[in-house]
């Protein structure tokens, strides 16, 4: 580091452009990455997480692109009965202890109005706490599907 990067102080913010919620300033240790993306979007590696004005539902912005922001919701809270299974080896990827690992479910919002959001159940997003590390599960073998309906 040169005496010149030293007089001037590191940002603690970063300023992320959305072009559904608009600019974001948020703490940089708020960025949440994704080392392989999320499925549809490998490029995609860097997010942050936004709680919405409901309870347990949440947006998760792209750093890289404006235009691709998710709305997730807590599958535990929407979905009676709903686990997750994370082996020894999946939990690995991303935590050292359950206690660190937050799960969410990405929503589709219907095109009409009498027709309700969707989560996919079957590949959840895997969060882990601590490191600010994720990545998206599939279950192709469970009971759950990738569009299951549900009320908002």
């Amino acid at each position: 580091m040169t005496s010149a990067a030293l007089a001037y102080p590191m940002s603690e913010t970063v300023t992320v452009q959305s072009d559904l919620l608009g600019p974001l300033t948020v703490a940089t240790d708020a960025v949440l990455t994704f080392p392989r993306g999320l499925l549809g979007f490998p490029e995609c590696r860097q997010f942050v997480l936004l709680p919405s004005e409901r309870e347990h539902v949440y947006w998760l912005q792209s750093v890289e692109y404006a235009t691709l922001a998710f709305l997730l919701i807590d599958p535990f809270v929407f979905f009676s009965g709903y686990t997750v299974d994370l082996a020894a080896s999946d939990l690995g990827k991303v935590a050292t202890s359950p206690d660190e690992v937050m799960i969410l479910s990405i929503v589709t919002l219907p095109g009409a109005h009498s027709t309700a959001p969707t989560a996919n159940l079957q590949g959840p997003v895997v969060l882990n706490t601590a490191t600010r590390n994720g990545y998206q599960a599939v279950f192709s073998d469970g009971q759950y599907g990738i569009r299951e309906a549900f009320s908002l």
